[in-house]
């Protein structure tokens, strides 16, 4: 029997869901039923939470690039990466996807371990605080129970978690660090600051290479780091995508726009930063 992380995010008792109409609820009575569109919104009643969005251009770009398999090799990486994490024929292994927008990552992994019959104890949770991408990785499909909330006071109970993932989100306070169990691990994946050398290099004239830097928290230590890199061939149409999806995209006009979507790449820097943290 699974045995569910979940928390109410009012008053924090476990929660527990009713079969018959897959709704949570706690002890005190508190309810979240699933919304049609696909997920728990596990927020406090009559709370103002300030919600994230991603932009439904950045986010069909986004879609579009990753399902054309342009970033396959980190794809490769992160599955190889994640099958001993996941791993345990005795357990229920609970994997957290922070921050998992449409869920491409988390979907590529699970059916990676699907195939690798690797899923019978695991159950993995999606969290964001934007409902557009948690709406899209629904259409998608998600294989991952979809939930919404503050990212300052996740829905989980402390050391409940087994394996935290965040593919390009930042860690932000100490949540994902109270939730981890003590035997638990991070996965963070982050751009390079040679990742999209050559659109970078576009929007910032004066760009230099700088040598490896990462912050992360005191309490979290680096068991391993891996460096992924590889080139690609891309069209004016997918340069300009992979501008919109990325952190920069802001600081482009329309010229430099239209220039990037003007001119294919060939051989463009895609690289990531994979680190699996550990409690210090």
């Amino acid at each position: 029997m699974m045995i569910s992380p979940l928390i109410c995010p009012t008053c924090a008792q476990p929660l527990h869901q009713h079969q018959a109409s897959k709704g949570l609820y706690c002890d005190a009575k508190h309810h979240f039923d699933r919304l049609a569109q696909g997920y728990y919104p596990l927020v406090k009643v009559k709370a103002k939470t300030l919600q994230s969005s991603v932009s439904r251009q950045q986010m069909r770009a986004r879609q579009f690039l990753l399902q054309s398999g342009v970033f396959q090799p980190l794809v490769d990486t992160l599955q190889q990466l994640m099958l001993p994490l996941a791993t345990d024929k005795q357990q229920q292994v609970n994997w957290l996807d922070y921050q998992c927008g449409d869920g491409y990552y988390l979907a590529q992994i699970h059916a990676f371990l699907v195939a690798q019959q690797q899923v019978d104890n695991l159950s993995a949770w999606g969290v964001s605080d934007a409902e557009n991408a948690l709406f899209a990785a629904s259409k998608l499909q998600s294989p991952a129970c979809l939930i919404f909330s503050a990212l300052k006071a996740l829905p989980f109970a402390d050391k409940s978690i087994d394996i935290v993932t965040l593919f390009d989100a930042p860690i932000k306070g100490q949540e994902c660090i109270r939730i981890l169990k003590d035997d638990g691990r991070m996965i963070l994946v982050q751009p390079s600051h040679q990742h999209l050398w050559q659109i970078k290099q576009q929007v910032y004239p004066d760009l230099v290479e700088k040598p490896f830097q990462i912050n992360i928290p005191k309490r979290l230590s680096i068991e391993t780091h891996e460096c992924v890199s590889f080139d690609i061939n891309v069209s004016g149409d997918q340069a300009l995508g992979l501008l919109d999806s990325s952190l920069f995209a802001w600081r482009a006009n329309d010229e430099l726009r239209h220039q990037i979507k003007a001119q294919p790449i060939d051989g463009l820097k895609c690289e990531f930063d994979v680190l699996v943290l550990k409690l210090a």
